[in-house]
């Protein structure tokens, strides 16, 4: 195992497999990761407004590079919007489970990719979808082929707004989703989307910010995460007695189950069940940016200045879920 992942300010830390102290091997800021499942030298690191850098080395350097630029370790792919600036200072990526060389990442524009981690170059991505002028993604989530894209515009507490767009990898069907405005869904910044491997019309989508009053819009009372099984046409609120905090990053676990990252700390929700609790035990209360799935069969936590923690998902299916590991 190989765990990778942006630390903002710090560039990007590698913890190699037996490894008790993460190394870097990507400098400035990192920002959004995504890593080979099956190979962890593979990995696209972003480094802000979507300037995506890629390895399949782990940026491992031997000095060759200095004589043969063509031995370069890593290479700079980015999207067309990194140049015109249209895109959030931390902007989304992702790889489509199903399809490991199919890559989505956000800016005003989706744009796509399917060249995995040997793409080389920006002019490589092809624009899918125009989420339009003064909007820019906050999300993105693609299975099967299937893409959603949560956007703000604008972003700012004053005319604040966001949507959901809808379409397909290959820049068929694409539209917005009539989110309704009658406080069903919170009028607030869009973090994350869970969609369904075995049925990309199931979604989860995580909100962000609390449940108060914008200056304008809907927004006091309403939950944190919410669920459509119609690709978005209706939608139910599944936040039950989750506390009134930030949801960052929602996952659908291979048990059935539902992990959520908050504010807070790590959420799950069991299979068959409405409510919640803490996942785990160990974890320091503190906000969890990211979860992921690894193939090890873990749940991985990245936190805001406490590290990557993982949880062991086989305790699950026995039941036990009040452990983690550091």
């Amino acid at each position: 195992m190989i765990v990778s992942g942006g630390l903002q300010d710090n560039g990007e830390s590698i913890l190699w497999a037996h490894d008790k102290v993460m190394g870097s091997d990507f400098g400035g800021d990192g920002a959004d990761t995504i890593v080979d499942p099956v190979n962890g030298c593979n990995i696209a690191e972003e480094y802000v407004y979507l300037d995506i850098w890629v390895t399949q080395n782990c940026a491992t350097n031997d000095g060759s590079w200095a004589k043969d630029p063509g031995k370069a370790t890593s290479y700079e792919v980015a999207p067309p919007d990194k140049d015109t600036g249209s895109a959030r200072f931390i902007a989304p990526i992702t790889a489509d489970p199903k399809d490991g060389d199919t890559w989505i990442a956000g800016g005003r524009h989706v744009w796509v990719q399917h060249k995995g981690y040997a793409i080389r170059g920006g002019s490589e991505w092809t624009n899918a979808y125009d989420l339009g002028e003064g909007h820019v993604a906050t999300a993105v989530a693609t299975v099967g082929g299937t893409v959603y894209a949560g956007w703000c515009g604008p972003c700012n507490n004053v005319g604040f707004s966001r949507g959901i767009a809808v379409g397909r990898t290959d820049g068929t069907g694409w539209h917005q989703l009539d989110l309704p405005v009658d406080g069903t869904l919170p009028n607030r910044y869009i973090s994350s989307f869970a969609v369904d491997e075995n049925d990309a019309q199931h979604v989860l989508v995580a909100f962000n910010g609390f449940s108060r009053a914008w200056t304008e819009g809907p927004g006091a009372g309403v939950g944190h995460v919410f669920e459509t099984r119609d690709g978005g046409a209706t939608w139910s609120d599944v936040s039950a007695d989750l506390p009134d905090v930030p949801a960052t990053s929602v996952r659908i676990l291979p048990n059935g189950g539902l992990a959520l990252g908050t504010d807070l700390a790590a959420f799950y929700r069991a299979p068959g069940t409405t409510g919640w609790r803490v996942l785990g035990r160990n974890l320091p209360t503190t906000a969890v940016q990211q979860l992921k799935t690894g193939p090890d069969g873990k749940l991985y936590a990245a936190t805001f200045g406490r590290g990557i923690w993982s949880f062991d998902l086989r305790r699950l299916g026995h039941g036990r879920f009040d452990e983690t590991d550091d």
